[in-house]
């Protein structure tokens, strides 16, 4: 147990020289109260004052669970003590800024914790333009009437005619073959057949071998020879010969003629001037009785009401009533885990025991409430609907 006094004293110095000034010395406040309910839960219970036993009666003799209290509450009294002299160090420190070491007012048998008190906002309406102020022009038609109106389609004018050709028949004789003439056989030729000779093969002298009636030596061998004549051989052949010609006569043959009818132009193709008479035709025509005209409306600016919240205070710790430890009974612990369950809290079961679940429970609850954080306080059972006076 000296150990953990030691711890709480070198935390305290700790911080205290980590931070100065009168912002510092309320974080080293926060942080140490912090760091306290961190490291012993539910256990740091601060400035309780015990109830004196009634008169005639002896007290009690304590547990080991109430001399750890008693330890841990002589160990909060040095650190706040080590606090005490760090202000006293600090004399610009404003006390004003400054949590005090005792709750003031406090009652006597009840027990008091310091809580971190959400930051307060307030609930601001704040009217903004949304469209500016502008104008509408409106134009008005302008005002017409309906009349007859004779209105020109076409003007007077001189068109082109196209006549066109007319035709007739004609008879005409047309030279199909002309005039020729051609030679007609009267008597045919007369011939006879006549034999002659003819030769064959002409005379002709030949050189042999020996001697004959001319010689002479041949040059390149040496032998004698001797030029024979050959006579000539002739055979017979038969030809026609004429002895009467053909006798002919001159046939003219006259031209052959036809008579074609045929389409020739009587009076050809020409053009004539047609004079066109101009055209009406009666509409219906608009006037205007009334110019067309602009009116110009002003329309007013639109404004919308926004609503904010605005903080108009920090998270700050501060001292609260909190059920003594003693009071935190199971029948008590019984009542907040079935209030908490009929606002749909989820607490792990209703057990009668501070367990995580539960404590998640009710910083869930404190958050939605606006209430101050930390621990299990008198205002959150009110919040609960449990009374106080039948605890404490």
């Amino acid at each position: 147990m000296m150990s953990s006094n030691i711890m709480i004293k070198r935390l305290a110095v700790v911080f205290g020289r980590q931070m100065t000034g009168r912002r510092g010395l309320f974080l080293v406040m926060t942080r140490f109260s912090v760091g306290i309910a961190a490291m012993f839960g539910m256990l740091s219970v601060t400035a309780c004052m015990s109830t004196p036993p009634a008169s005639g009666q002896l007290a009690p003799e304590p547990s080991p669970k109430e001399e750890r209290i008693s330890s841990l509450e002589v160990a909060l009294a040095d650190a706040l003590i080590e606090i005490e002299k760090m202000k006293a160090r600090s004399p610009s420190l404003d006390s004003s800024d400054v949590l005090p070491s005792m709750p003031p007012d406090a009652e006597t048998g009840r027990c008091y914790a310091k809580l971190l008190v959400p930051p307060n906002y307030v609930d601001r309406v704040e009217r903004r333009i949304v469209k500016e102020a502008s104008e509408r022009r409106e134009t008005l038609p302008a005002k017409l009437e309906w009349f007859d109106e004779q209105v020109l389609v076409s003007e007077e004018h001189v068109r082109l005619k196209l006549v066109p050709a007319t035709y007739k028949w004609k008879e005409e004789r047309t030279q199909v073959l002309p005039a020729r003439s051609r030679q007609e056989l009267v008597s045919a030729a007369r011939f006879d057949t006549v034999v002659e000779e003819v030769i064959d093969t002409p005379e002709e002298w030949v050189w042999r071998p020996g001697r004959g009636d001319i010689e002479k030596i041949d040059e390149e061998s040496g032998e004698i020879v001797h030029q024979e004549r050959i006579p000539a051989r002739y055979r017979q052949i038969k030809k026609q010969v004429l002895v009467e010609p053909a006798k002919y006569r001159k046939v003219v043959e006259p031209a052959v003629y036809e008579t074609l009818r045929k389409k020739v132009v009587d009076v050809p193709e020409h053009t004539i001037e047609e004079r066109i008479p101009a055209t009406y035709k009666t509409v219906k025509a608009q006037r205007v009785l009334e110019p067309e005209r602009e009116l110009v409306h002003q329309i007013a600016p639109v404004y919308k009401e926004y609503s904010y919240r605005e903080k108009v205070a920090d998270a700050r710790l501060d001292w609260r009533m909190v059920p003594c430890e003693r009071e935190i009974t199971k029948e008590l612990v019984y009542r907040v885990q079935r209030a908490l369950r009929k606002l749909d809290y989820g607490t792990g079961g209703i057990d009668g025991i501070l367990g995580k679940h539960t404590l998640a429970a009710i910083h869930d609850f404190q958050k939605k409430k606006g209430l101050a954080t930390g621990r299990l306080s008198s205002e959150t059972l009110r919040a609960l609907g449990i009374d106080g006076d039948t605890i404490n």
